[in-house]
């Protein structure tokens, strides 16, 4: 899978996978995130669990972060494996640069690389009352699974019968496509 994925949002932030190396940048963030463990705990409070966390994070492959014209980063969007064709979905973005397409392009690049890497479901858990989350998982096309629930689960199917190349191999469906 390429590793040096660079996606420019606006004139101002660009959209990278990151790994290991960039993990220094990815505390310096975090550690800066407001509110801590607002969602299921997270990010972690803690500092050394939060760091352990981030290590976690890493260890999966489909990393993606927004980086400032500073070189700070400034969104985390991540995605964790449950099965070979399934994986929950991660996303954080300073308060600063929310409601302003980071998160958009933070999720479209990782639905984007996870329909490349054969993944064909992204889901998700998030508090009724976090009304950011909802409304940006929604707009990225995920659907709620059940409404009435104390958590919110949303899912978004990456492959559709109509996303399949005329040889019958797959494709990303097409909310998933994102011009890199």
């Amino acid at each position: 899978m390429r590793r040096n994925l660079q996606v420019w949002w606006g004139a101002d932030i660009q959209i990278q996978m990151v790994g290991q190396s960039q993990r220094a940048l990815l505390v310096e963030m975090y550690d800066g995130f407001e509110p801590l463990a607002a969602s299921f705990g997270l990010p972690p409070p803690n500092p050394s669990r939060r760091q352990e966390w981030i290590g976690v994070a890493l260890g999966h492959k489909l990393n993606f972060a927004a980086f400032s014209p500073d070189g700070k980063v400034v969104g985390h969007c991540f995605l964790v494996p449950d099965t070979p064709t399934s994986a929950e979905l991660g996303v954080f973005v300073l308060q600063s640069f929310r409601c302003r397409g980071v998160g958009t392009s933070l999720v479209n690049a990782a639905l984007m690389w996870g329909g490349i890497a054969g993944l064909r479901r992204v889901w998700s858990l998030t508090s009724p009352d976090n009304l950011v989350a909802l409304r940006l998982q929604l707009k990225c096309g995920f659907r709620i699974t059940n409404p009435a629930a104390s958590e919110i689960a949303l899912e978004i199917d990456l492959l559709s019968p109509s996303a399949t190349g005329r040889n019958g191999s797959a494709r990303p469906a097409k909310h998933c496509l994102y011009s890199v």
